[in-house]
């Protein structure tokens, strides 16, 4: 098993943040078949190979993702993907914040 861990600074509010991975997630379903259920301020979802999480903050999304053995030895691949896709969202609604200097 392999873990992509992601976090992004936004300056979006926690509602519209929120509403962003709910578009995301319903994109995953429906491009890959993924479930996902939110519980409080973290989305969980998963499928055959993949499962994982997000939670939204005010200041951040937290993207954790675990890969099946399967998916290991693409492991870059999909991470760059994936940052390439959040921050191409978060681009596109002005709210990506600059990088914390102290990360």
């Amino acid at each position: 098993m392999s873990i992509i861990h992601i976090v992004r600074q936004h300056t979006l509010t926690l509602v519209e943040a929120k509403a962003e991975v709910e578009r995301i997630a319903e994109r995953v379903d429906s491009e890959f078949g993924a479930d996902y259920a939110w519980d409080g301020d973290t989305l969980s979802f998963w499928r055959s190979g993949v499962s994982g999480q997000i939670t939204v903050t005010e200041e951040a999304l937290d993207l954790s993702i675990k890969l099946g053995l399967l998916l290991t030895a693409v492991k870059g691949q999909i991470e760059r993907q994936i940052a390439d896709k959040v921050d191409e969202t978060l681009a596109a609604r002005g709210a990506l914040a600059p990088p914390d200097p102290d990360d």
